[in-house]
């Protein structure tokens, strides 16, 4: 394998999709890496949605040049082109050669599982070779894209095992595998169901007392449902959706506790849901660890368990594991969702291309964009909101801190979808007031808890567990006595999702300002959320930034070691966010996308009948053939026959989507439009 630099990309290509503004990808990513001899180093990683402002970014590239192209504007900023990269892995049209895949040697198994588990299973090589490590994928399922590859009667991804989990031997190169049962599946059907993402039903179950009087283990069929059968595990969980939909006051003390007051009737019965949900993902998870334990003669204490998948989110899971198992250590990185995808993409390549012959590390979660002060401020865009610029001093900033929430952007930003002090706003711990606040910045519920950032030297002090933490992906209970000195960070059942950071952080100011504020208050822990208005990606950029403060009357600024003041933010005209750079429709204005829509709908198929069709693998091709309205016709019918026979959660999918994809398409629209304009 050649030394130099390779991408690994989770994009998609597709001519109907971009015009319909589709994509069977989600969280599109890209990594740039660098390989010399056998090291391999990940020099920057973009996640997509940062670039075009579209959350859980998904849309696909029209063609191969306009793949190229997006791909050329990211490598330029590294001073980097297309003929510097030596192979782009993850995208069928941009590489012939299908020798990266994982199938030729675990053929049983989906690509996008196995590029799952390769992003937490090699994140750190040195602990795969000298450790006994198990790895899990858990999401709610793969895509099909890399099908392009395959050669006739070649098993297609939709025939394969999609989660698994690995198991490797210290000392071997070799991964045993086994198909596993996926949470991730009820977790994607109740947050369809309710239209709520997942990180808001896992907040709403501990912040409601409602519960319902029901058994798992009388939910569950021998401790799991049987997930491989889809239509199976809907019905299971529409039957326990409906029966807590079904209660009223009467049933107060028989069926269920009681209705939380603080709440509304249909919060309390979402929470009482996914009390149950998050029980029955508990039992799933040990049924696969006591099957991996047993098949593959592990000892947990001597055993590292690494998660991937987005199921890996589900923080308050990954601690019970710890907990019950007693694990050796804890592998994940950051972007366990399919925002990593890029990630496991790479990590698997190079695992395959160099038959494990290689070493990696991911050092930290700051691998996204950095952007300059001093070029911002040459812009004098801003330059009447600004009051003051001084250098970073970390009790002044502590101070600020105290005072009322600030603004925090330093460095390169955090990979992933959790702010980790790259981009996040800060407060002060001690105070409810600081939640309240900051949720009404962020426009969130007012039971969504906050996530403190924790000294790590001092977890044990103040957390009844002494986990590391430092991507945000454990839950830990506060001990009893401390809870009312960080009343802000506490979840109603006296828990909470932490960052841990040490003074080897790369964040080395936050480290600063948090040993500052320690000092003057006796805490060790801050308050933390993202840096993004309701519906907006993690800024990304010091403008962005800017506009956020201006809009939420935000008075102090942090922007990588200097403190900002600003002024006039009644004077700030805009009231949403700013565009972000990328757009990706190819279309310039209104009248070059109704010739492209007319092209590809020549038969003004409904929309949402042509999203059904291209998102479920139904043929959909003679539905843009011009000469053929007939046959058009019939794959109409075909696909409503589908809709027909297809359960309430997967109509209620396909209208989900539907919205998702709609609201892209016209935000796209108008950007070109003001594109053209300026």
């Amino acid at each position: 394998m050649k030394d130099g630099y390779y991408l690994s990309a989770y994009l998609e290509i597709n001519e109907a999709s971009n015009v319909l503004s589709i994509g069977i990808r989600h969280d599109n990513c890209v990594a740039l890496w660098e390989k010399k001899n056998s090291n391999v180093k990940l020099i920057r990683y973009w996640e997509l949605e940062r670039l075009t402002g579209y959350k859980q970014n998904a849309f696909a590239c029209y063609d191969k040049e306009h793949c190229q192209q997006i791909l050329s504007s990211l490598l330029e900023k590294e001073g980097l082109t297309l003929d510097d990269v030596i192979e782009i892995w993850g995208v069928p049209e941009l590489l012939a050669d299908d020798s990266y895949l994982s199938k030729h040697k675990y053929p049983e198994y989906t690509y996008h599982c196995m590029s799952h588990l390769s992003s937490c299973i090699f994140m750190d090589t040195e602990i795969y070779r000298k450790e006994n490590v198990l790895g899990f994928n858990l999401d709610a399922g793969s895509d099909c894209i890399v099908n392009a590859y395959n050669k006739e009667g070649e098993k297609g991804e939709i025939e394969k095992y999609p989660f698994v989990a690995a198991f490797s031997k210290a000392g071997t190169k070799d991964l045993s595998l086994s198909p596993v049962y996926s949470p991730g599946i009820f977790w994607e059907h109740v947050s369809t169901y309710f239209n709520m993402r997942e990180g808001s039903l896992m907040a709403l179950a501990a912040a409601s007392e409602s519960k319902a009087y029901l058994e798992v283990d009388n939910i569950l069929v021998n401790k799991a449902l049987p997930l491989d059968k889809s239509n199976q595990a809907e019905n299971q969980l529409l039957s326990l959706v409906r029966e807590i939909e079904s209660y009223t006051q009467e049933d107060a003390g028989v069926r269920f506790n009681y209705f939380d007051k603080r709440f509304s009737e249909r919060e309390n019965k979402i929470s009482m849901v996914m009390k149950i949900i998050q029980n029955m993902s508990y039992r799933i998870m040990e049924l696969n660890i006591e099957n991996a334990i047993r098949d593959f003669g592990i000892v947990p204490k001597e055993t590292y368990l690494a998660m991937s998948g987005g199921f890996a989110l589900n923080c308050p899971c990954n601690t019970y594991l710890m907990d019950k198992y007693h694990f050796k250590g804890f592998l994940a990185p950051p972007c366990v969702s399919d925002s990593g995808m890029a990630l496991g993409i790479g990590l698997n390549a190079f695992n395959c291309k160099t038959d494990g012959e290689f070493n990696f590390k991911l050092e930290s979660a700051y691998y996204g964009e950095s952007d300059s002060l001093e070029k911002f401020l040459d812009n004098n865009e801003f330059e009447h909101f600004i009051h003051s610029i001084d250098p970073f001093n970390e009790e002044q900033g502590a101070m600020d801190l105290i005072k009322e929430p600030i603004i925090w952007f330093d460095g390169h930003s955090e990979i992933g979808p959790r702010a980790l002090g790259g981009r996040s706003i800060l407060g002060d711990p001690r105070k409810q007031a600081t939640k309240d606040t900051l949720n009404i910045i962020k426009k969130r519920q007012w039971w969504r808890p906050v996530a403190p950032i924790v000294l790590k030297e001092h977890v044990k002090d103040w957390f009844e567990n002494n986990y590391e933490s430092p991507y945000m992906l454990h839950t830990l209970k506060i001990k009893e006595e401390r809870i009312n000195e960080v009343i802000a960070i506490a979840h109603s059942n006296g828990t909470a999702r932490l960052q841990t950071i040490d003074k080897d952080t790369k964040q080395s100011r936050l480290y600063q300002l948090m040993e500052a504020y320690h000092r003057i208050t006796g805490v060790p822990i801050i308050c933390n959320t993202s840096l993004n208005d309701k519906g907006e990606p993690i800024i990304n950029q010091i403008d962005e930034a800017f506009n956020f403060a201006l809009r939420k009357n935000i008075n102090i600024i942090y922007v990588n070691g200097h403190r900002i003041q600003l002024k006039n933010h009644e004077n700030y005209v805009e009231s949403k966010p700013l565009r972000r750079k990328l757009n990706i429709g190819i279309w310039k204005n209104e009248e070059e996308y109704q010739e492209l829509y007319h092209k590809y709908n020549p038969h003004n198929i409904d929309d949402k009948l042509f999203m059904t069709g291209i998102m479920w693998g139904l043929p959909y091709d003679r539905l843009m053939d011009g000469d053929n309205k007939l046959d058009a016709l019939q794959r109409v019918i075909e696909i409503k026959m589908y809709i027909s026979k297809v359960g309430i959660l997967r109509r209620k999918k396909i209208d989900m989507l539907y919205n998702f994809f709609s609201q892209m398409k016209n935000k796209e629209l108008i950007f070109n439009e003001e594109k053209e304009c300026v």
